[in-house]
């Protein structure tokens, strides 16, 4: 197994040298409550843009095939840590990581220092939840258009997952990533890794994946276990055209939300990846890729 030191080095190269198509660049933000954000940028500020959100213990390296891409030349991209995770600063008091607000706040932060107006917003896995923070403060006005991959925000009643040995296996590695053992962590990061693991991946990008795994302490993962997450009640805020985005193997949610989903979200469409789990835009990034760019340029520019 490879030293923490030796991943963590990885990560911080990777930050630094990964995707370099567009000439990436980087910048700290102030978030809500002081808290400063890594973000992350390519392509033209004066083209429309497309934010990404990451999910749980990821970070904007996350997005480094789309970074790397043709979007790179037709959008200006724009991703960013969350508070906590990656290279973001990680407070450690509840006020910091509980209320929705210290979320959403982040989101308009980093929309503003880049300029983003009225961006394409892609929200993946619990970035889903961030992305539904932002609306529930700030609403869709300044958004032309949301694609969630791997989540539907807490935007419909989520259904609860038959017993497996699958689930069973997530909720005791979820248990070791709140441990204050840093041996436990690095095992939990290990074990979430392997899940999103794909063919395409190099050791490197593994590597990547444990990396941004552990730089999520335990205690920032305690603090957000009070966060809410049902946001039902705001459902009918979303006025904006959504992209749901699912791989068929997803075991991150459950498949019959999304034709709940597509009932709620009445300006939505569906994409169905086959034999794919929580990460298409990594597992399929042409394919991923071309149709987040159909979907910005039509909600962007048809009227």
């Amino acid at each position: 197994m490879r030293s923490l030191l030796t991943v963590c080095l990885v990560f911080l190269v990777a930050s630094i040298n990964a995707p370099t198509r567009a000439g990436v660049e980087f910048m700290t933000v102030e978030g809500y409550g002081g808290v400063p954000l890594n973000v992350m940028t390519a392509g033209d500020p004066e083209k429309p843009g497309i934010l990404f959100i990451h999910g749980m213990a990821q970070a904007s390296q996350a997005f480094r095939l789309q970074f790397d891409s043709e979007l790179a030349d037709n959008f200006y991209l724009v991703a960013f840590d969350m508070r906590g995770h990656g290279l973001s600063g990680k407070p450690w008091q509840p006020d910091l990581l509980v209320p929705s607000q210290a979320w959403a706040g982040d989101v308009a932060a980093v929309m503003a220092v880049t300029g983003l107006d009225k961006p394409v917003v892609v929200g993946w896995s619990y970035g889903g939840f961030v992305l539904s923070d932002y609306v529930r403060h700030y609403g869709t006005d300044n958004l032309a258009g949301i694609n969630l991959v791997g989540s539907l925000g807490g935007l419909v009643p989520r259904s609860p997952f038959p017993p497996s040995d699958d689930i069973k296996a997530i909720m005791e590695n979820s248990a070791r990533t709140r441990s204050l053992n840093l041996r436990d962590n690095i095992l939990a990061a290990e074990n979430t890794a392997k899940t999103f693991y794909t063919d395409r991946m190099t050791q490197s990008d593994k590597d990547v994946q444990i990396a941004m795994g552990v730089m999520m302490p335990a205690y920032v993962r305690r603090a957000m276990a009070g966060r809410k997450l049902d946001n039902t009640d705001i459902v009918n805020q979303v006025t904006v055209p959504v992209l749901l985005s699912r791989g068929s193997g997803d075991i991150m949610m459950p498949a019959n939300d999304t034709d709940v989903a597509m009932v709620a979200l009445t300006d939505s469409t569906f994409s169905f990846y086959e034999d794919t789990g929580h990460l298409p835009f990594f597992q399929h990034p042409e394919r991923y890729n071309a149709e987040l760019s159909a979907f910005a340029n039509r909600v962007m520019f048809e009227d």
